[in-house]
């Protein structure tokens, strides 16, 4: 009995490393019944891209960028659970994280996540004697749905925990329109930042699948 007890605590463990910490946190609140269903929240939106994704993919052999990526990502997935993010999208060349703890201090979160992300990309860069990286990275704050959404087919049903909305879109468009380097802020974020930051207007930008044009702004440093 304990050699089976052992092999399941084995397995839970292995399981558990591809469950969002939010997931665990709702599991744990709530055992026997816990609740999975989206809610509307006001969380800051925060995506990261590689610059150059496909210009390394033909500079390097697929075992060298994947475990160059793995390194790289394994400290930024440090910096956002440092600062209470979860990550709940991963590509191969960024991801998105979610900061839901606190509405008044998940704009900071997000913002201390993305200069951390800066600070831990160029000292990897350093150590490193690959090609060098490169990330452009986008906030956006406000209400959000995040939860599980659950996909029905021939095999069963699959439940993928994630966050949607104009937030996340507005987030990735930044994300997309940024430069190496460069880190851009939604009028929201930017609002909740309380002069804190050095911010910069960059003006008014009409972003793909987004209907009215907004101002974005980029982040520069603290104050």
């Amino acid at each position: 009995m304990d050699r089976k007890f052992s092999g399941l605590q084995r397995l839970s463990d292995h399981f558990a490393k591809f469950v969002p910490s939010a997931v665990r946190d709702i599991v744990a609140q709530n055992p026997e019944k816990p609740d999975f269903a989206k809610q509307e929240r006001d969380v800051s939106i925060l995506f990261l891209d590689i610059s150059g994704y496909s210009r390394l993919a033909e500079l390097l052999p697929p075992s060298t960028l994947s475990e160059l990526i793995e390194k790289y990502f394994s400290a930024f997935l440090d910096e956002v659970a440092e600062r209470g993010g979860n990550v709940n999208e991963t590509m191969g060349d960024g991801f998105m994280a979610v900061f839901q703890q606190d509405p008044t201090e998940n704009a900071f979160a997000a913002t201390e996540t993305a200069l951390g992300l800066l600070c831990a990309t160029d000292r990897l860069n350093r150590e490193t004697k690959k090609e060098p990286i490169e990330v452009h990275i986008g906030i956006s704050s406000g209400m959000t749905l995040v939860g599980s959404t659950q996909f029905h087919g021939r095999r069963g049903t699959r439940w993928v925990y994630s966050a949607s909305g104009r937030q996340v879109n507005v987030a990735a468009r930044l994300a997309g329109i940024a430069r190496s380097g460069q880190i851009l802020v939604s009028s929201a974020t930017k609002d909740r930042l309380s002069g804190k930051y050095l911010i910069e207007s960059i003006g008014i930008q009409k972003l793909k699948n987004i209907a009215e044009e907004i101002e974005a702004f980029q982040l520069v440093g603290r104050v």
